[in-house]
């Protein structure tokens, strides 16, 4: 069932049979994975319906699909949470694992539209991201979504080996002009 949707976008929880062998495909290609925490472990359906089942039952989690509207194709993921209630605010994240559907804006539009509900559905008053220094697609989407950098962490991840990377802090307040 749609939860929502934005100009080109369709939301629904992501459920354990959306494991299908394309998104397994994703999480295991190298070229897509290497900004995810996944890449450290093969994934399989077994593994992705497990991380979906658990996902689901954290009530402040949203973990949903994001299909893309004229087609009705699943292209990517985004997650909303987890929620800290105390403190009205999330963290947002996000995979456009459809290789083909990349440079076509639809992050950036799922970023918008996604922080747009946990603003209005959930009472959300920041919304935090993260992405790694060279993920400049990630940096790029979640500024044009009005997010602002707060901060840059030096060599917080490992990429392989002994090659460190950056991290970009994001947030966007719910006070902020939209985007």
């Amino acid at each position: 069932m749609t939860l929502f949707t934005s100009q080109r976008l369709r939301f629904r929880e992501l459920r354990p049979e959306d494991a299908s062998p394309a998104y397994i495909g994703w999480l295991n290609d190298p070229a897509i994975n290497r900004y995810l925490e996944t890449r450290f472990s093969p994934q399989d359906a077994d593994s992705v319906r497990a991380f979906v089942t658990a996902q689901a039952a954290n009530p402040d989690i949203f973990l949903l699909r994001i299909d893309q509207t004229e087609s009705g194709t699943h292209i990517g993921n985004i997650k909303l949470g987890p929620i800290n209630r105390n403190h009205s605010s999330a963290h947002i994240s996000l995979l456009i694992g459809a290789r083909d559907m990349h440079g076509k804006g639809y992050a950036t539009e799922a970023i918008r539209a996604v922080t747009q509900w946990g603003f209005s559905e959930h009472g959300l008053m920041r919304i935090e991201a993260g992405c790694y220094a060279d993920n400049l697609g990630s940096l790029r989407a979640f500024l044009k979504a009005g997010y602002t950098v707060e901060g840059f962490m030096r060599s917080a991840v490992n990429i392989t080996g002994n090659v460190r990377s950056g991290v970009f802090w994001f947030a966007r307040l719910a006070t902020d002009p939209a985007a």
